[in-house]
């Protein structure tokens, strides 16, 4: 299975495009080793490619302001508020859209499992 490229990633998320060429190297050799076609199969690219594009979209977000969900926000007189996230079901991945699908593709590919001792 072929690795994912910067126009992969692009595609799905342009707003990446000012990302410095350095971490764009350094974050596709990451998700590379991270995502193996062996526990990944056909979906390898493709989780390689949002993955990358949340790592991106984190190192974009930590210039600006400080990543994460948003619980409300407001303009004049509006306002909005988002539900509650379960935080026993949270992980990193929440932080971004990109990392959102990621993880849907990570729990379509992994299989979890339990130890029980007796």
């Amino acid at each position: 299975m072929a690795n994912t490229t910067q126009d992969n990633v692009l595609a799905i998320a342009a707003e990446l495009d000012n990302i410095s060429p350095d971490a764009w190297t350094l974050i596709l050799s990451d998700v590379a080793n991270e995502i193996s076609s062996s526990i990944y199969g056909s979906k390898q690219e493709r989780a390689q490619r949002y993955l990358a594009a949340h790592y991106l979209t984190l190192i974009a977000a930590s210039s600006k302001q400080a990543a994460g969900l948003v619980s409300a926000e407001s303009a004049g007189q509006v306002s909005v508020s988002y539900a509650q996230v379960n935080y026993r079901d949270r992980n990193r991945y929440d932080e971004t859209s990109y990392g959102q699908i990621f993880n849907q593709i990570r729990r379509s590919c992994v299989i979890p499992f339990m130890v029980y001792t007796p």
